[in-house]
This record gives C-alpha cells, sequence and structure tokens, in this order.
C-alpha cells in the first residue's frame, strides 16, 4: 500500500481482518494482496512532486465530507476546490481547515467557497484548472501539498469528476514541464 494514507491503512486493516476471520484468505495473501493494492484514480491520488511541493488529485470528493477526509489526511495545504454544489453547507470544509493555508476557488460555487474560507486563510478565485493549477503552484511552498478536492460535483466546468482529475493532472504535468524547461 505505497503511498496510503491513515484512513486507508485504517479501512485495510478491518478489511484483513474479516477476510482472515472469515477464513476466506490466509494472512499471507492478505499481506499479498495488500503489497498489490493500488489506490483508485481520483481518490486522493498521488500526482507528482516538484520542488518539495506533492500534489493529490481527490476529484471524486463531491461532497464537502468527502473534502474533509483529505483535508484530515496532510498536513499544509494548498486546496483547490469548487465547482457546482450541489445543495450542501460549504463551510463544513472551512471548520476542518486547520491545515490549509490557501484555497483556490473553481467552478460556479468558487464565492461560496471563498466565502467560506474568508478569515480563514488567503483565497483566490481562478476562471480554469490552468489558472488554479497556477495560482496553487505560486501560493505553495516546500513541504507542501497542493489538494484537488472539490467538494462540490463536476457538471459546472466538465462532464464527471474523471474529466475534472484528468484536467488537473495535465495542467499538473504541463506546469512541471514548463519549470524543467526555464530551469
Amino acid at each position: 500500500m505505497a503511498r496510503s494514507l491513515p484512513h486507508d491503512v485504517t479501512n485495510a486493516l478491518a478489511a484483513a481482518a474479516i477476510t482472515i476471520e472469515a477464513g476466506l484468505a490466509n494472512t499471507t495473501q492478505v499481506a499479498q494482496a495488500l503489497r498489490n493494492f493500488v489506490n483508485a484514480p481520483h481518490r486522493i491520488e498521488f500526482v507528482a512532486e516538484s520542488d518539495g511541493v506533492r500534489w493529490f488529485n481527490d476529484s471524486k470528493a463531491t461532497s464537502p465530507h468527502a473534502s474533509s477526509v483529505a483535508l484530515n489526511s496532510f498536513d499544509s495545504i494548498v486546496l483547490i476546490a469548487g465547482g457546482k454544489n450541489k445543495g450542501l453547507d460549504l463551510t463544513q470544509m472551512a471548520k476542518n481547515s486547520k491545515k490549509v493555508k490557501a484555497v483556490v476557488a473553481i467552478g460556479s460555487s468558487a464565492k461560496e467557497i471563498a466565502d467560506a474560507f474568508s478569515g480563514v486563510c488567503e483565497v483566490q478565485i481562478a476562471g480554469s484548472m490552468c489558472d488554479a493549477v497556477n495560482f496553487a503552484n505560486k501560493l505553495a511552498t516546500a513541504g507542501d501539498v497542493v489538494l484537488l478536492s472539490p467538494g462540490c460535483a463536476s457538471y459546472d466546468w466538465y462532464k464527471n469528476y474523471g474529466e475534472r482529475g484528468a484536467d488537473f493532472k495535465n495542467e499538473v504535468s504541463a506546469l512541471i514541464k514548463n519549470k524543467q524547461i526555464k530551469n
């Protein structure tokens, strides 16, 4: 379980205990399965590391609760959040934001996200994923995590969360490639 986060380990241990207790597999089989485990795309998915900043794609986090899980998984976060609000209370994300140093708000809920984090940390509003990634890059320093964890649906800019996550990953790759060319 390379690059696993605390909640992943907790879930895996619970599943392993149940599997062994039910006699469905032995400890060797469970250990092998855990070694081979690959997290699903768009679920706190590691994208890249550049200049000491790690980039994660959590585009599947389409509710504030789901984003809160990701926010509790890292220490110093530049959060990219927003999209089409599903009528949920976005202030829940700000309540779990002790580790968030800055927010880049995107999508049709950008103002709601900005209002939720107002007075909590620095907030920027971006008009595209390209702008969001560039703003986040400027806000992040070595040791930080840039986390796309929208807390909202993707349907304002994208067909689905997968397309949003792919756009994020493409923009991060382009940013890093551009940095290498300039250096």
